[in-house]
């Protein structure tokens, strides 16, 4: 087997499990298991460049198939692209070496057909010459769509809320690598801060103070893991929570609250419930509270029918599921997973969570509504709507959008509606 063939071996069953449905951190989990440190960094980074990268990795390899590029059977262009990616961007990795592992994945998943392909047409990719387009150059949402690698469709949608200019920059973020954001919950931010310093972990403030940018490791060594000392969680989750401003001594049921990190934040001081709807997910909510907040309440629900009483809660915390738009630069997959369709379909969903879950607020008490979403009909155009239909509710301020070019995080929105009667 030829050096570094586990990784790439790793890098497609990753983009494979992304193509059938999956998240890509749920194939990249199934994918790693049991590879080194180096071998799952080089499968990471080639599965989310080859996703970050693949309009552009399609310009190059279609001229260079003998056949109809749109044709050609999906394994063979993942190869193609993992082959491409390192040839054109990982400079460290030798062209013959990227080649040859890549020839290598190709031989236990095509044959020796399959590997024969791969092999000529990578030859070809590693004496091309041609320049990519220069950024900054193109000034249309097909052309934007092109040199950032995003659907068009969902680029021609941006720039019609943000403009050209502001897509532009949200597209350069998408193409950056995140870095890993970590919030204290058990242990105090200095403290965590101290025993990172104490294991040579190099960490920095992340973005608005919320939280610690820590150079990528294996979450689950670094110190305070074990014992429920931090969360992983975007600034911009933290910086929602804060927006939020719940009383510490407020009943809250947290409704939609898998994976777990928000609720354990917000069990710090309050009396927070808990639920979610799918058992996959509770199994992740629970494991994350079992670590970080074990006094937690948690059940089984359907936020859209309350199991709660009504008016029996002083905060409601709708974590809506939506399109997720703000976190493409974190889950490079979703820029090729979302559609117009999926963003109404979420839109209606979020419609019956609201309807359902505001009978369970008190008078005086909020409903906090919150997305990582950029698409409006998910955001306050969803609050202006429920507004309409619930007149004991209003704004209690003013909805806050998180743009990633301007805050450096994820994108999230988040609204605070009180009920006034």
């Amino acid at each position: 087997m030829a050096q570094g063939t586990a990784a790439r071996q790793a890098a497609f069953r990753i983009l494979r499990g992304v193509r059938a449905g999956q998240p890509f951190n749920v194939a990249q989990l199934a994918a790693v298991t049991g590879l080194s440190d180096s071998d799952r960094r080089l499968a990471h980074e080639i599965a989310a460049g080859v996703l970050r990268g693949r309009t552009e990795l399609d310009r190059r390899l279609r001229p260079l198939v003998s056949r109809d590029w749109d044709s050609t059977e999906s394994d063979l262009k993942d190869l193609l692209r993992i082959g491409t990616y390192q040839l054109t961007q990982l400079n460290r990795v030798p062209a013959y070496a990227a080649v040859q592992a890549t020839v290598e994945v190709a031989k236990e998943v095509k044959g020796p057909r399959g590997a024969g392909l791969i092999n000529a047409v990578l030859r070809r990719v590693s004496q091309d010459r041609s320049e990519s387009p220069q950024p900054g150059q193109v000034w249309d949402a097909k052309g934007l769509a092109a040199e950032y690698s995003h659907p068009t469709w969902l680029v021609e949608r941006w720039t019609r809320q943000f403009g050209l200019e502001r897509t532009r920059a949200l597209l350069e973020h998408n193409n950056r690598r995140p870095g890993l954001v970590i919030q204290p919950v058990g242990w105090s931010l200095e403290r965590l801060r101290n025993q990172l310093r104490a294991e040579g972990v190099s960490f920095a403030a992340a973005p608005g103070g919320a939280g610690l940018t820590v150079e990528r490791s294996r979450v689950e060594r670094l110190p305070g893991y074990a014992a429920g000392g931090f969360i992983v969680q975007d600034a911009a989750q933290a910086l929602l929570l804060e927006y939020a401003k719940i009383p510490e001594d407020a009943l809250v049921w947290d409704a939609c609250a898998a994976p777990g990190g928000k609720t354990a934040v917000l069990s710090r001081g309050r009396r927070v419930v808990a639920s979610e709807l799918k058992r996959d997910r509770m199994v992740r909510l629970r494991e994350t509270l079992a670590r970080t907040a074990p006094g937690v309440s948690v059940f089984v629900a359907d936020a859209r029918y309350p199991p709660l009483a009504p008016m029996t809660v002083d905060v409601a915390v709708i974590d809506a599921p939506c399109s997720a738009t703000g976190t493409i630069g974190r889950h490079p997959d979703g820029r090729w997973r979302i559609t117009e369709r999926s963003i109404a379909g979420m839109a209606a969903r979020q419609v019956a969570l609201l309807d359902g879950a505001w009978t369970t607020v008190r008078p005086g008490g909020l409903i906090v509504y919150l997305t990582c979403s950029l698409e409006p009909e998910e955001d306050g155009e969803q609050v202006d709507l429920f507004l309409e239909r619930h007149r004991s509710f209003e704004r209690d301020r003013d909805d806050l959008l998180l743009f990633p070019p301007d805050t450096g995080t994820d994108g999230g929105f988040g609204a605070c509606m009180r009920r006034v009667r």
